[in-house]
């Protein structure tokens, strides 16, 4: 392990995380549930709103801080989530996750120009959550510069090895992966955002260049992820199946464990099985 390599990502991640989340917290609220905009067509969604769900029922987070619809008054209707400045824990934790994240990379690719790749998706999965949390969005403002800068992060890598294989195959991960997502939100938009759509295509294309069995570890890890959360707030907070929650976090933490593990969990579930 090239433990200046690690050392000198970890303290990128760190300035990395702490500039997201100033920018996550930029991320506008999602429109609450019965304004007029949605209900211009109540069977799809008409922002990105992330949140697992069976119902239409209005995410009641006590750590999400309330804004009242303009014009509003006592009564007039639900509040939606609101962005506000990080506060201190919040930007502490985000810098210490990314850095986290950035040197477990180094650690696992090494001196290699795929490296700068997966820094890049790290970083833009830790804004990407953060502003889910905050606001149940998943904003195409992180997510579009994530897949363009790992895109060519990837396409530079290829060129340098002279192998386009790894490229075609993250190609492959990412058109397969928003093709089932983009099924799942036709099907059932109010279980899922399109937002989640476009990011299942940012993961699978950054899990395909590792290996098709990568793209299932990690996506099935990112399900299990989110089927624990919802449970642990549908708990917590006692409303049944209308629960919501923000299913972006639970999608990254699933490309986290197919990027730093998914060989290996392929090949022990292969062995054993």
């Amino acid at each position: 392990m090239n433990a200046v390599l690690v050392a000198g990502c970890a303290v990128a991640g760190a300035l990395a995380g702490a500039a997201l989340d100033v920018v996550a917290a930029r991320v506008p609220a999602a429109p609450a549930p019965g304004t007029g905009d949605e209900a211009v067509a109540p069977a799809v969604p008409l922002h990105d709103d992330p949140a697992l769900a069976i119902t239409g029922a209005p995410a009641t987070d006590p750590g999400v801080r309330a804004v009242p619809e303009p014009g509003a008054g006592p009564g007039a209707g639900p509040a939606r989530p609101g962005s506000g400045p990080p506060g201190p824990l919040e930007l502490v934790g985000t810098a210490v996750v990314t850095a986290v994240l950035f040197g477990a990379a180094a650690a696992r690719f090494g001196p290699v120009p795929e490296l700068a790749a997966y820094c890049v998706l790290f970083a833009g999965l830790v804004g990407i959550s953060v502003a889910d949390l905050r606001v149940g969005l998943v904003p195409r403002t992180l997510l579009y510069p994530t897949l363009g800068l790992m895109t060519v992060a990837l396409v530079a890598a290829a060129a340098v090895a002279g192998d386009w294989t790894p490229l075609v195959h993250a190609a492959i991960g990412g058109a397969g992966a928003f093709a089932v997502f983009f099924g799942l939100w036709w099907f059932v938009p109010r279980g899922i955002g399109f937002g989640d759509v476009r990011l299942a295509g940012l993961i699978g294309a950054g899990l395909g260049w590792l290996g098709l069995a990568d793209v299932y570890v990690g996506f099935l890890s990112g399900f299990v992820v989110g089927a624990l959360m919802g449970t642990l707030k549908m708990l917590a907070q006692g409303t049944g199946r209308k629960t919501r929650f923000p299913f972006a976090p639970a999608l990254a933490v699933g490309a986290v464990i197919g990027v730093l593990w998914g060989g290996s969990l392929a090949s022990y579930w292969i062995l054993h099985t």
